[in-house]
């Protein structure tokens, strides 16, 4: 017995209703977009005209997941939207051409965005008793991977 073949098929149906595992990266970093205030991820001053704009918390989940699997790229992030099923599920099953995403990373409503969630999330991070407010600080050790005594500095 085989399975159903048909060459003559009109259309071929994705089946996308998959669930990643509670601990994936995708899910916590939705969970968190998700739970920022919608107040700071909403602008303001929103134009009247043309078309609607992309809400920034589905491109704030698309940049946050990028950054996370270390693509910085605009045309990168583009292909993980098309290849990568976390990635799809992030963004509702939507691709954005890499113009779009680029245009989002580059507006000020962006950078004053990823300001306000870094704030919260050390705010969350508190809460949850993982950082103290005590000593924050940025230690300037760097080691490069060719180490010499001329590469090491304090």
């Amino acid at each position: 017995m085989y399975q159903n073949y048909t060459i003559g098929q009109t259309e071929f149906v994705l089946n996308y209703n998959y669930d990643l595992p509670q601990n994936h990266v995708a899910r916590l970093i939705s969970d968190f977009v998700d739970s920022i205030p919608q107040d700071v991820l909403l602008e303001d001053s929103v134009a009247a005209t043309g078309r609607p704009s992309l809400h920034p918390a589905i491109m704030l989940k698309i940049l946050l997941f990028a950054y996370a699997r270390q693509t910085y790229s605009g045309r990168k992030i583009e292909m993980m939207l098309d290849e990568n099923l976390p990635m799809r599920w992030l963004a509702y099953d939507y691709t954005y051409s890499y113009h779009t995403i680029n245009n989002f990373r580059r507006s000020q409503h962006a950078s004053k965005l990823i300001k306000h969630a870094f704030v919260y999330f050390t705010m969350v991070l508190k809460d949850h008793g993982l950082i103290q407010n005590h000593a924050v600080f940025i230690d300037g050790t760097k080691v490069e991977a060719d180490a010499n005594k001329y590469s090491f500095t304090w």
